[in-house]
């Protein structure tokens, strides 16, 4: 089972770019204030086109993003291709992008930046989690709630709920520790068929991807530049 992952820094506004988006994705597109924030929105659609084009083998223009969220319906959840399971994800300068051959599949970065680790711990961690977090040098505390939360933001994202799966059913192996997910109250996801893999973006983020299957993912991370270049 292959798993590819495809690494992108947020593109600047191109009208070759704007004219991959379909009507929906232009209403969300013109409705974020920040520039960075079209920039990242954009570049996730224009990779998610460009790279699962190449795997169907039609033009980009045509590839169809369902992005119906699964609580409401509104256009806000998990990117849908028929054919094809990805996921994304952006944070800081990166947007990255997973895609399996139809297994479900959910990646997630994270730039280690300041926030209220302990408190958004409290939230999203296990009792179990907490336990280990309180241990944790308070020197590398930031980095490994980012770690913790990147890990789990993938799996959540991979049973196609997304945040609607409490993160505090799930309880991880430590930062330190290759990612697993060692106990899960969640009816979503099944321990046995879970397989992780931290992702090398370089000093500053956490990222990780997940898979859900029986067999490990082989996986592969790539340069999506050249191919965002060719689409703008």
């Amino acid at each position: 089972m292959r798993c590819d992952v495809w690494w992108a820094r947020p593109a600047a506004v191109t009208p070759g770019l704007l004219n991959l988006l379909d009507d929906v994705e232009q209403t969300r597109f013109d409705g974020y204030r920040r520039e960075i924030d079209k920039q990242r929105f954009l570049t996730g659609r224009a990779l998610i086109r460009g790279v699962a084009a190449a795997e169907l083998g039609v033009a980009a223009k045509d590839v169809v993003i369902d992005a119906s969220c699964f609580d409401c319906g509104k256009p806000h959840g998990k990117p849908k291709v028929a054919g094809l399971e990805v996921s994304i994800s952006h944070s800081g300068d990166w947007v990255a992008l997973a895609l399996t051959d139809a297994t479900p599949v959910g990646v997630d970065v994270e730039e280690v930046r300041d926030a209220e680790v302990d408190g958004l711990a409290g939230i999203a961690f296990s009792p179990a989690e907490l336990t280990a977090f309180e241990k944790v040098p308070p020197a590398r505390k930031k980095a490994a709630f980012f770690t913790y939360w990147a890990r789990k933001e993938a799996v959540v994202k991979a049973t196609g709920k997304g945040m609607s799966v409490a993160m505090s059913k799930l309880t991880l192996s430590a930062y330190d520790e290759p990612p697993r997910v060692v106990a899960s109250n969640a009816p979503e996801v099944d321990v046995a068929a879970v397989h992780m893999a931290d992702l090398d973006v370089g000093d500053g983020y956490r990222a990780c991807v997940a898979v859900f299957g029986t067999d490990e993912p082989k996986v592969t991370e790539r340069d999506a530049a050249a191919l965002i270049g060719a689409l703008g």
